[in-house]
């Protein structure tokens, strides 16, 4: 609508400029050397206008003429800008392909078309990866690095090529650089952290992880334990240096973070006792039996008070006991302490109510030095080895990641550097080469160890057999 209106506009001041000069005709006279020429006056502006657009026209074609060149250089180098990006794209995807002779091939080509050092220098870099030439790659990673524009992404190189070198040191200080450029990165964040719990750089970490967590690179409920792990750990530095104080307070915000996390529980119980205080101690461990019966607990109970003599060291595990009557360690728990103190039929009692409900070896072998302690029945003990052998091994620190077991918890597996990954179960089933459990027990219950394959028990309690069997 608005270009119709324009042309009638123009229209109509073309045809009024028309009307105009009829209405007032006249001659031009030119005198040029003695020639005079008269020419209307109507007839002269329009040769004016047809001169004034052949000039400008011869203008615009001289214009046109005078940047060709440039032209032809701008379209060609558009060309090969072109096929330079499009061999980039598709060197990218024979990385991502794994295809390491069409990257090479399209790295070339690219490289020969770009004049574009950050798009083939990561080509080139990713490239020499998947080719295995790390030195090469380190090369492409750092140069990238020189360039402010690229810097990050040659850190971020450079680091994957130092974790995979196992050059921890130097992938820490990496890690830095690019939480100076980037400190909001998940990937900076998460990787920074993960770095400082494998040098034990617990302090550090802990600032990292509250990072972390505030920018979703980790989520809440997991960096939690994350924090209870580290708090434990630097506890156990601070006690270390002998700063108790420092100790005790990381250790309270190990159980604050996580109330009834054993080794955080155990813990702190420990550092309250040290400080004379053993019966707050107690409560503690107390409240977390109440919620999860556990076997470090228990021993950590037991601990508190080492100069009882055996029988007020089962009057205070009965205290335990009575918080979770039915519970396999609360009756494993008071059967060892029965059996320390010589009770053999309430021993007998509680370990066989734990045989029935969680059989273990541990249980089993107690059971076995409880016939030779009480009834010096080597035959007995015998058959309960048998069971043992066949029976799954009693819960340990296991690490989710590797599966390495740990007598003691750690923040740091020690075997493959995982971090908070132990556990406590069992850390195998039962053996595939050893007779089932229902099976051993009937051979038990009918009097014919014999057809059971022969126990392999310590050596102590193999002599002890030995001398009691006829």
């Amino acid at each position: 609508m608005r270009n119709s209106l324009f042309f009638i506009l123009k229209v109509a001041i073309v045809v009024a400029a028309a009307v105009w000069l009829a209405e007032r005709p006249g001659r031009v006279t030119i005198d040029w050397q003695g020639a005079v020429i008269e020419i209307p006056f109507g007839i002269a502006v329009l040769g004016l206008l047809i001169l004034m657009a052949a000039a400008a026209l011869a203008y615009h074609l001289w214009r046109v003429l005078a940047k060709a060149p440039a032209s032809i250089d701008r379209a060609r180098k558009s060309g090969r800008r072109e096929q330079g990006y499009k061999a980039v794209t598709q060197g990218l995807v024979a990385v991502a392909a794994g295809d390491p002779e069409s990257a090479k091939r399209l790295t070339d080509k690219a490289n020969k078309l770009l004049d574009d050092p950050p798009m083939t220098l990561l080509l080139s870099a990713q490239t020499a990866q998947l080719e295995g030439d790390d030195k090469a790659a380190s090369a492409y990673f750092d140069a990238l690095r020189q360039r402010p524009e690229t810097e990050f992404l040659g850190l971020r190189g450079l680091l994957t090529q130092a974790m995979k070198d196992g050059d921890d040191l130097r992938a820490l200080k990496l890690a830095q650089r690019a939480k100076a450029l980037r400190p909001t990165s998940p990937w900076v964040l998460s990787t920074t952290f993960q770095l400082e719990v494998r040098l034990r750089r617990w302090t550090e970490a802990h600032a990292t992880l509250n990072a972390a967590i505030k920018h979703k690179a980790i989520e809440v409920e997991p960096g939690k334990r994350f924090k209870a792990a580290i708090m434990i750990e630097r506890s156990r530095e601070e006690e270390a240096r002998e700063d108790m104080a420092g100790a005790k307070e990381h250790a309270h915000a190990a159980v604050s973070l996580a109330p009834y996390f054993v080794p955080a529980v155990v813990r702190e119980a420990k550092l309250i006792a040290t400080a004379g205080k053993p019966d707050k101690a107690a409560r503690l461990i107390e409240k977390a039996w109440s919620h999860e019966p556990h076997r470090i607990l228990a021993e950590a109970y037991a601990a508190l008070h080492r100069e009882d003599d055996a029988l007020s060291r089962v009057r205070r595990i009965e205290k335990l006991y009575r918080l979770k009557p039915d519970h396999p360690e609360s009756l494993l728990a008071l059967g060892v302490a029965e059996y320390g103190a010589k009770l053999w039929g309430t021993a007998r009692s509680h370990l066989s109510k734990v045989s029935d409900l969680e059989p273990t070896r541990r249980v089993y072998r107690k059971l076995a030095d409880l016939e030779l302690a009480e009834n010096d029945d080597g035959a007995a003990a015998r058959k309960w080895l048998a069971l043992a052998e066949g029976a799954p091994l009693e819960a340990t620190w296991v690490c989710g990641t590797c599966g390495t077991t740990h007598a003691r918890w750690s923040a740091i597996c020690g075997r493959c550097g995982a971090f908070a990954t132990l556990e406590w179960r069992s850390p195998s089933g039962r053996r595939m080469d050893a007779p089932p459990i229902a099976a051993a027990r009937a051979a038990l219950e009918d009097g014919t160890p014999k057809a059971l394959p022969e126990p392999q028990e310590p050596p102590a309690v193999r002599q002890a057999i030995e001398a009691h069997t006829p």
